[in-house]
């Protein structure tokens, strides 16, 4: 069993997100290689965005910092940190509007 501690991992993500030419970074803590559950950690910059894709399966959200707006096309939410979500089965995007970090969960289908 890997046991990670996120407050040890933010630093060098937030590094990598600013270096980044989107303003973000992903790091999987599990998932890949066919498993059906993957998390992933996502450090998003102020003012970036993950745009408009489809959802892999079932899916949540929980803003670990910051706030963010999880958009689809007939709705929205913002979140912060301590909210969480299911995210819905259709098409979405993802908009930071501080400097955020997500836990982001998927249970692929298919």
């Amino acid at each position: 069993m890997k046991t990670v501690r996120l407050d040890d991992v933010y630093p060098d993500e937030r590094e990598r997100a600013g270096e980044s030419k989107v303003g973000r970074s992903a790091l999987t803590l599990k998932g890949g290689g066919g498993q059906t559950l993957g998390q992933v950690l996502l450090t998003m910059n102020a003012g970036s965005q993950l745009a408009d894709h489809n959802n892999p399966g079932e899916a949540t959200l929980l803003v670990l910092s910051g706030e963010v707006t999880l958009g689809w096309a007939d709705g929205s939410a913002r979140l912060k940190a301590g909210e969480y979500t299911v995210i819905p089965q259709t098409k979405h995007r993802l908009d930071a509007h501080a400097d955020s970090v997500v836990l982001l969960s998927v249970a692929r289908t298919g």
